[in-house]
């Protein structure tokens, strides 16, 4: 079968297929920074993987310049395929590209005329570093401007549900910075060289993903020329998202540089790397919500408003008894884990700001479902009124607690903004697209994942101490993950049982 015709699939099969390729992708991506990590924070030293970390936050800031088109590609192109029209397919695929590459262009020259001024203004950065910083800044201001034809090759990739390739090049892009930042401190050229791969890589990757996407486009598919997209309906949904993404940014980048300049680089590092391995567990939500929301664009019909329910609440499940365990054990032995991987002051200053941040994220995933409703049902503004109310209070929190409480203070600050705003928004989200009562969300979405992380805490908690090597610690968290899942079997219903029987067998379903 030609690459650009996927089979058709039930949307049930597709969903889980799509997740699983992400699945596989994002655990190869976290199966090599937990072996490269250490290695790169000890080669290099807490300070100066400091601006390893910055280089890495100021890459993510220049994706903003997007302005949400990611986010537009995704839903358009998702739609227009459904509806076979490929005039709107066109007009997305035009908007895309061009506000992708020259917001990365006007970006990277901004950053790059700018570089010192963000080293010494805005970072803080010691004196005897200010001339690395600002090699570090150019390279990522070069890395930037390729990066952004990434970012239009994954989106569109999404958009047509190919998430097996998409996956793929994500995985090549963090997989392969991480492979060539050890062999970079392998030959002893330093951070530099680090960031001489940084842009290396983003180049040839662009390359690689748009051949892909060109060969992936539906051009040969039987599609009619039917209406087409105007640019302002284009520009005012992606917009809507960006206005989110943007404040995103702000919850959860900007606590690194109240870090850096109320700190220090060395502290940056402790607080950061536990909550990057956080946020790279928050992958694993944002993939669901990402599969989820090109089907919800799909959902049309006299049956909209049930078939929506039952979508939501399903993947309120899935997501929860997914992701729970990872959650409730590394609260339970973050100080183990922390020890054993990285050693040094992380086992003992990173603890309870790691332990905050655990519950800030567990929070957080409450609201990823919702965010594909919102945004599939064309309502991005929803996400966007969430993600500033977070970043605000993010910023205020931050502020007050960091330079009283230091490290513990950002991780309060984090966890205050996403409790807050969270609970408003699911009320919002619930009444007035979804139209279903809480007690409906907690007895069909929360109760049994919150009963079987009950249950795996009572039984891993009493005993974390008791992990005092690799081997112990991976037995403590396997006996706790069956706890868990037995217990998920136990209250699964038989509807949910089935499906689970029917995908371990790999056994075909009812399209619906």
């Amino acid at each position: 079968m030609p690459l650009d015709s996927p089979p058709p699939q039930s949307k049930s099969a597709r969903f889980v297929r799509n997740i699983g390729w992400n699945i596989l992708g994002q655990a190869g991506i976290a199966g090599l920074g937990l072996l490269a990590v250490p290695y790169l924070v000890h080669r290099l030293g807490t300070e100066v993987y400091g601006l390893y970390i910055i280089m890495n936050t100021v890459g993510t800031y220049l994706t903003l310049l997007a302005f949400g088109s990611g986010g537009g590609a995704m839903k358009y192109v998702a739609e227009f395929c459904a509806a076979r029209n490929r005039r709107g397919l066109r007009d997305t695929l035009r908007y895309t590209a061009a506000i992708h590459v020259l917001g990365a262009l006007g970006g990277a020259g901004a950053l790059a005329l700018g570089a010192r001024f963000c080293a010494v203004r805005i970072f803080h950065v010691p004196a005897p570093l200010i001339s690395t910083a600002v090699l570090v800044l150019y390279c990522a201001a070069g890395a930037a401007a390729f990066a952004a034809l990434i970012q239009y090759a994954t989106s569109v990739l999404q958009g047509l549900q190919r998430f097996d390739w998409q996956n793929l090049v994500s995985f090549l892009q963090n997989g392969l910075m991480l492979l060539g930042a050890v062999a970079a401190l392998a030959l002893g050229l330093g951070l530099p060289g680090v960031a001489g791969w940084y842009v290396a890589l983003s180049v040839g990757l662009s390359l690689f993903a748009l051949l892909l996407l060109r060969r992936l486009l539906p051009e040969r598919w039987d599609f009619h020329d039917g209406a087409g997209l105007s640019l302002d309906k284009y520009a005012v949904f992606s917009l809507s998202l960006w206005l989110g993404g943007l404040a995103s940014i702000v919850t959860f980048q900007v606590d690194k540089i109240f870090l850096a300049r109320g700190v220090s680089l060395s502290g940056l590092t402790l607080y950061a790397v536990p909550a990057g391995l956080l946020q790279r567990l928050a992958v694993l939500p944002a993939i669901i919500s990402t599969v989820l929301m090109p089907m919800v664009s799909e959902v049309h019909g006299p049956d909209v408003k049930d078939a929506l329910e039952r979508m939501y609440l399903k993947s309120v499940r899935f997501l929860l008894w997914a992701i729970l365990p990872a959650y409730v054990l590394l609260f339970a032995l973050i100080p183990q884990f922390l020890g054993l991987w990285l050693g040094g002051d992380f086992a003992g200053l990173s603890v309870w700001p790691a332990r905050l941040l655990v519950l800030a994220q567990a929070f957080c995933v409450l609201n990823y479902i919702p965010h594909a409703i919102v945004s599939g049902r064309g309502r991005p503004w929803y996400l966007a009124g969430l993600s500033w109310a977070q970043a605000i209070l993010s910023v205020i929190a931050w502020k007050l607690l960091i330079p009283h409480y230091h490290l513990l203070g950002a991780a309060l600050g984090s966890l205050i903004a996403q409790v807050l705003p969270s609970c408003v928004y699911l009320v919002v989200v619930h009444r007035r697209i979804l139209g279903i009562s809480f007690g409906r969300y907690f007895a069909e979405g929360l109760r049994g994942p919150l009963i079987s992380a009950g249950l795996l805490f009572a039984a891993v908690f009493p005993l974390h101490a008791q992990a005092t090597g690799w081997i112990r610690l991976i037995l403590l968290g396997a006996g706790g993950i069956i706890v868990f899942y037995a217990s998920a079997w136990a209250l699964l219903d038989a509807e949910g049982r089935q499906f689970v029987l029917h995908y371990l067998r790999r056994e075909p379903r009812a399209a619906g």
